[in-house]
């Protein structure tokens, strides 16, 4: 057990280090992309990518992206929609060319990682995440000789194997940060200036004339306008070379065979669980189906109301410590759950369960039927043409619409294969039978664009709501600027607010770094308010959302004793942050002096 809880831990440990790794260092990759008959030559000997001469295979682009794909589908219980999978796809791209990169400069800097290194991490620098593991402590507390013992124990080896490559990763890049960051300092001007952005706050009324109010989306716009929009605005309207297919799926739909065969299991595992001296773990990591917690045996940890959905919340906080679930339903499949321990924590209840989930799947027999079913529509098409195969089989034929090159098809999600044959192949073409994991498809291309600039028929609704809310904006100026008018002084602020209609809002305390409702942050309001003295009115000032009239009621000035207690603290803020700014410089050049050649996109 305590193997594979650790196993466990290491994929969660291991997926923090790659995150943070991104995030940490803020690094932001774009393809040069180039010209299409190289980048579809690329594809073709399967290379989506170079970095200063070194190929990134579309084998190890297509491993990563199915695995950042499965942890979203675990994490969000469903399938992408079109930008989320196009995130997906570049967040899969920029990782390999950070890799890349990092490599290079690791070599270039002389930055190594040494095996006694390595060998004193394991040692003495457990994982965090495993402190807490209760098969490693004494009396509630951490044993590092039970951490010793457990790494020198032949079992361990798998589990040593993760953590090393895990820090052989991580060390070079704490290396590199180290020898980028070193001495940067902040100067007192720096922190002058930061504390007065955090901590000079004012209190201030205000007038909103919403631009809402103006928008009416029934107004007549004319042709020559949202025409004339478009020629002014030509170079916010590129579009790549795009695709537009017609398809028909054949779902993988279980039967109501599959579905009786699934409720019979579920059945079968539950009266097992109900043997005496039945090991749910065990069980659970045997049967589950459910990727995030079969290899922790089923271990959901705590949680409390809201945190799952109804019908599983409902058996479990019903259910006594101990117990074992009769098996019940939800969306994902069929649970049967065993309630560890209960607690109240802060006034609320909490759950500890472990549960074991059978998904409702297409038989390997129905799959079968549905393959045939697939090549028989195919065959028909090369007799009959797309459409007359669909009408006389019954079949629903959808449409695509007309997207970019990449590996996600709208309505379809991730086929690299289809986008293939959706930018390789001509128009009319009929695609062989392929597999998203959900669907036979069969695909016929409609129509491709060119690169160039989207026509007008495509973005002319999103002109006219430019237009509109242009529009509304110079009616809420035009309105406030008669308000301004009516406002001899600063006391006049209320009257106006009653005569317009409008209610007048008052603001707590606020810094120029604060958010404020119905405001937002950073913006237009802020830079008036803090220009304005205490007890004077502004102008109308126009946001993306509203026109203002601002009246600053109060300005609470800094002063040295504040400064004196918040400035040490201020200063390790801002050093993080320089030194965060001087690693995004580093790369960003590291970057912009590399041959980075993206054939994923060909011709963008």
């Amino acid at each position: 057990m305590i193997m594979k809880a650790m196993r466990s831990q290491m994929k969660v440990i291991m997926w923090i280090v790659a995150v943070a790794m991104v995030v940490g260092f803020g690094f932001i990759i774009t393809g040069t992309g180039g010209n299409l008959g190289k980048s579809q030559s690329k594809l073709a000997q399967g290379i989506v990518g170079e970095v200063d001469g070194q190929s990134i295979s579309l084998r190890q682009y297509q491993e990563i992206y199915r695995q950042n794909l499965q942890n979203y589908r675990q994490q969000s219980g469903g399938e992408p929609d079109e930008a989320t999978a196009k995130q997906i796809e570049n967040q899969t791209w920029q990782s390999l060319v950070e890799e890349m990169l990092l490599q290079q400069a690791y070599r270039k800097l002389g930055i190594k990682t040494f095996d006694e290194e390595v060998v004193s991490i394991i040692r003495n620098s457990p994982p965090q995440e495993l402190r807490g593991n209760e098969n490693l402590m004494t009396n509630g507390v951490f044993d590092i000789q039970k951490y010793h013992a457990f790494i020198s124990h032949p079992q361990s080896m798998p589990w040593l194997l993760d953590y090393e490559i895990q820090i052989k990763k991580q060390l070079p890049l704490q290396k590199l940060r180290l020898q980028l960051v070193a001495g940067i300092r902040v100067t007192d001007q720096e922190l002058k200036e930061a504390f007065i952005d955090k901590f000079d706050r004012v209190r201030a009324s205000y007038i909103a004339i919403p631009l809402g109010a103006f928008y009416n989306p029934n107004q007549e716009i004319s042709q020559d306008r949202i025409a004339g929009y478009y020629q002014e605005h030509r170079s916010e309207y590129q579009a790549p070379e795009r695709a537009n297919l017609e398809f028909v799926a054949f779902a993988h739909s279980p039967t109501e065979k599959d579905l009786q065969a699934v409720k019979d299991r579920i059945g079968e595992i539950y009266q097992e669980a109900r043997t005496p001296g039945a090991d749910f773990a065990e069980l659970a990591m045997t049967y589950s189906e459910d990727p995030g917690t079969t290899e922790k045996g089923g271990d959901l940890g705590f949680f409390g109301r809201g945190q799952m959905i109804p019908e599983f919340e409902k058996v479990a906080f019903e259910m006594a410590p101990g117990k074992v679930s009769p098996p019940f339903q939800t969306q994902f499949g069929w649970h049967i759950v065993k309630v560890e321990e209960k607690k109240t924590e802060q006034g609320k209840p909490m759950v500890r369960a472990r549960h074991i989930l059978l998904r409702i799947k297409a038989s390997e027999e129905t799959l079968a039927d549905l393959r045939i079913k697939s090549d028989i529509f195919n065959d028909a098409v090369k007799e009959q043409g797309f459409e007359k195969a669909a009408a006389e089989q019954g079949l629903e034929i959808v449409k695509t619409g007309f997207f970019p090159r990449g590996f996600y098809v709208p309505r379809l999600g991730s086929m690299p294969e289809l986008v293939n044959f959706a930018f390789d192949e001509s128009q009319g073409s009929v695609s062989p039978v392929l597999d998203n994991g959900q669907s036979y498809v069969v695909a016929r291309i409609l129509d491709r664009q060119k690169k160039g600039i989207k026509p007008l028929a495509e973005v002319e609704q999103l002109i006219r709501s430019k237009i509109l809310m242009e529009m509304a904006k110079a009616e809420a100026q035009a309105m406030a600027q008669n308000l301004r008018s009516q406002i001899a002084n600063p006391g006049e602020l209320e009257k106006a607010a009653k005569a317009a209609n409008a209610k007048l809002e008052t603001t707590g305390e606020f810094s120029r770094a604060d958010f404020l409702p119905n405001v937002g942050n950073q913006n237009e309001f802020f830079a008036a308010a803090f220009s304005l003295a205490p007890g004077t009115v502004s102008g109308p000032v126009a946001t993306d959302q509203a026109v203002y009239i601002i009246r600053v009621d109060s300005h609470n000035p800094i002063n040295q004793e504040l400064f004196n207690q918040e400035a040490g603290k201020l200063e390790q803020e801002l050093i993080q942050k320089k030194q965060n700014e001087a690693i995004q410089n580093w790369y960003q050049s590291l970057q912009n002096n590399a041959n980075i050649r993206d054939y994923r996109v060909a011709g963008m």
